[in-house]
């Protein structure tokens, strides 16, 4: 169907969820995670892991009969729990680095006295 880490025009993007252009930029709109990258002219490159996001979009409000903000919600919650704990981590890691720098910076202010 679509392969692993190739980048798709909008309109080949719309034929393998099987909806149209205009269904794709109104759910980037409103499901902010759908990022295509977009070249300089602004055309629209879709990468397979957004191609997959827009097949769950798809699923849940064709098939399972959820609004648009219900799926919005559902799919928050469903990847709150993994982001939280990406985002301890990236905390964690920012602190890090915070404390290195001043240390550094300390240590640079020593030696330029």
């Amino acid at each position: 169907m679509f392969e692993e880490d190739n980048f798709y025009t909008i309109s080949k993007t719309a034929s393998i969820v099987g909806v149209q252009t205009h269904v794709l930029r109104f759910w980037e709109k409103k499901f902010l995670f759908v990022k295509p990258r977009k070249s300089p002219s602004g055309r629209r490159y879709y990468s397979s892991s957004d191609i997959k996001y827009l097949l769950m979009i798809k699923k849940l409000l064709y098939e399972e009969g959820f609004t648009i903000k219900g799926a919005v919600n559902f799919i928050n919650k469903k990847y709150k729990d993994k982001n939280s704990s990406s985002y301890d981590r990236i905390d964690q890691r920012m602190l890090l680095i915070k404390s290195l720098l001043n240390e550094g910076s300390c240590i640079l202010k020593k030696n330029l006295d």
